[in-house]
């Protein structure tokens, strides 16, 4: 089923919003030596793209490599080289605070908030301070490996939720003025978070479970537990985590082409991306707005966000090429019945209620 292009009062709409992201990948192509300034050859983010998308900014992560010997110094160094490029580009503004987001939206720059994707490394509320010093605002507490003090989903726990170390981390987390993220994290993990924190929380690319049968999407009794802490749960844009046929399908293509001996990424440009654009049916448009529609109708559009995956993902739903196909989505949400201000508020305000409540 194809997507309706935007009447001109709805694109006037997404143009006027504020079009907040909760989590994309694009930095991990800066480090590899791309200039995101540039409008680059395939991937989903770039400075040109998001000016055509009226795309206002995001979390920009960076990966951090559980099997790195050295997680935390390599994330440091990441922040520092990204910082510097934020630095040097003319349209992108680093987010440190609470006002330098409203400044970015009055300069029309891109505001960018650092992230790291996995506190590999993170062993004491010592190192969340060398984080920040490098500008890191959001921490992803755990990705697809345990840390020394949470559990990560989807694999037999170590922990049984978050430690005694973790809650040191997180009460650190919170006083410094950082972002705590449970997307990636065990349920148990989550739950530990989101009953132990004083500031609102996210979940920055998530699904929802009841729509999709995945441990990487959260249960009702998260979702509602996030939104009593005012926290904001990031709609993943992720084929993979939206529909489980896909999943297992694309898995089935991943484990073949590991057997021929080719390499696999989660990037949109890897091997396993083309094989599956090739052979596993696409997710239709529909199923990412099912996942909108229950989270909005379970704890209200006030706690609902973007939380593309950009750059991170093999596959996006049809309609959903990159950064400028947002629009689709302000034009789907308001022929869902919401209100012009519940739009607002699911395409980037409540991300910035939160970071401004966390940030200030």
């Amino acid at each position: 089923m194809g997507v309706t292009p935007l009447s001109p009062d709805l694109m006037q709409l997404h143009r006027d919003a504020f079009v907040f992201d909760g989590h994309n990948d694009a930095a991990i192509r800066l480090l590899a030596g791309e200039d995101l300034s540039l409008h680059l050859e395939g991937g989903h983010l770039d400075l040109p793209r998001m000016r055509e998308a009226g795309f206002d900014g995001g979390i920009f992560a960076l990966w951090s490599d559980p099997g790195s010997e050295r997680p935390l110094e390599d994330a440091l160094s990441g922040a520092a080289r990204f910082g510097t490029f934020l630095e040097e580009t003319p349209g992108m503004r680093l987010v440190l605070d609470a006002g330098d987001l409203a400044e970015a939206e009055r300069a029309g720059d891109v505001a960018v908030v650092i992230g790291v994707e996995g506190a590999y490394g993170v062993e004491n509320p010592d190192d969340v301070d060398r984080l920040y010093d490098v500008g890191v605002r959001c921490l992803t507490l755990t990705w697809m490996a345990h840390t020394s003090w949470a559990d990560a989903s989807g694999l037999e726990p170590a922990h049984g939720g978050l430690t005694r170390e973790g809650h040191r981390i997180l009460a650190r987390l919170e006083k410094l003025g950082m972002i705590a993220d449970i997307s990636h994290a065990a349920d148990t993990t989550a739950r530990d978070v989101l009953q132990a924190a004083e500031r609102p929380t996210i979940a920055s690319h998530s699904g929802v479970r009841r729509i999709a049968d995945h441990h990487r999407n959260l249960p009702d009794d998260l979702l509602e537990l996030l939104a009593r802490r005012d926290g904001v749960l990031g709609v993943v844009f992720f084929s993979g985590y939206l529909d489980a046929e896909f999943w297992r399908a694309s898995n089935e293509v991943g484990a073949r082409l590991e057997a021929e001996g080719m390499e696999t990424g989660s990037n949109p440009r890897s091997a396993l991306a083309r094989a599956v654009s090739e052979e596993v049916t696409p997710v239709p448009f529909e199923r990412l707005l099912a996942h909108f529609r229950h989270a909005i109708s379970s704890v209200g559009p006030e706690h609902v966000g973007l939380g593309s995956d950009f750059d991170g993902v093999i596959a996006l739903p049809e309609g959903l090429e990159d950064v400028r196909d947002l629009p689709k989505i302000t034009g789907a949400l308001a022929a869902s019945g919401l209100s012009e201000e519940e739009v607002r508020a699911v395409l980037g305000e409540n991300l910035r209620r939160a970071l401004d409540s966390v940030l200030a």
